[in-house]
């Protein structure tokens, strides 16, 4: 009998737990297995596959390229399941399917919105989950099939060959104060000016950030002095309204908020242009719902 028969969902859990551990006494711990039986069958796994898993050293373990390929397909495996029964708890209580779509707060406010009213109107019984949340975060998720799609700005993101990545249109970055801000009535502003300022920043994986970099870079200036980081759009407008704090957004977030009369956007000279695209995985075939959702997207992402 294969390996592959005699595996049961549970070790697939305690795999994954070795691995994000990287120590069978916790894992067993944690798991509440015996740490001798837990060691057993390790041990046995890697005679079935005839390789090494995990390199034992004083400080634990270290996972092996066949570890981490095995770890892959297993989340892989995990999350599909877990996704098949919520669907089936949901389709109890009267919901024809649902689908998981991903989004980083920079196209959260505008885009995401409309495509689901499309959506909406195409699937009104079905569950529609949208999770806002930093890129780094969301794409682990996608490759375990926990979401289907994510919408993020790509021109920064770093994709493996497991996703495709689909263009929706391009992206400027943006400079927004609020609107008492001492430079929101300046028809001519440079980078010296905003960057005397304090200033907002997204964290460090943002591409937000990433692209904020770029930028300054272009234009030989210096980094900002950042006062505060966040990744919540929320929480950006809301400390604009008042005092001198300097922030970046996204053309159409910003946009959408300087409509509400939340935020002025900065008539600086610049000169990058990234992109907002679409992530899925490569090898799913695409449901009803999820073609529906891409089909909102695209009509959206050119009105």
């Amino acid at each position: 009998m294969e390996w592959t028969q005699r595996l049961r969902m549970r070790q697939l859990y305690l795999l994954v737990a070795l691995y994000e551990t990287r120590n069978v006494s916790h894992t067993a711990t944690q798991m509440g297995v015996t740490q001798p039986g837990l060691s057993k069958w390790l041990s046995e796994l890697e005679e079935d596959l005839h390789v090494k898993l995990f390199k034992r050293n004083s400080r634990g373990l270290t996972p092996t390229e066949f570890c981490t390929a095995l770890v892959t397909h297993a989340r892989a495996i995990i999350g599909e399941l877990d996704r098949t029964q919520a669907t089936i708890r949901l389709m109890s209580v009267g919901v024809s399917g649902n689908l998981v779509v991903g989004t980083t707060p920079t196209v959260a406010t505008g885009l995401v919105p409309r495509a689901a009213r499309f959506f909406r109107k195409r699937f009104p019984d079905a569950y529609l989950n949208i999770i806002e949340n930093r890129l780094d975060t969301l794409l682990p998720q996608l490759e375990e099939g926990r979401v289907d799609l994510v919408i993020t700005r790509t021109d920064q993101a770093r994709l493996d060959a497991g996703v495709r990545c689909d263009i929706l249109y391009p992206e400027q970055i943006r400079i927004a104060v609020g609107p008492n801000h001492p430079l929101a009535k300046k028809r001519k502003v440079d980078w010296p000016d905003v960057l005397r300022y304090p200033w907002i920043i997204p964290p460090k994986v943002s591409p937000l950030r990433r692209e904020l970099e770029h930028e300054l870079a272009l234009a030989g200036q210096p980094s900002p002095r950042y006062r505060v980081e966040t990744g919540s759009t929320l929480v950006i407008v809301t400390m604009l309204q008042d005092g001198d704090l300097v922030a970046p957004m996204s053309a159409q977030l910003m946009q959408y908020f300087h409509a509400l009369k939340q935020v002025v956007p900065l008539p600086l000279p610049y000169l990058r242009e990234g992109s907002i695209g679409v992530i899925r995985r490569r090898e799913t075939t695409e449901s009803p719902m999820l073609k529906a959702f891409m089909e909102g997207l695209r009509m959206h992402a050119v009105s």
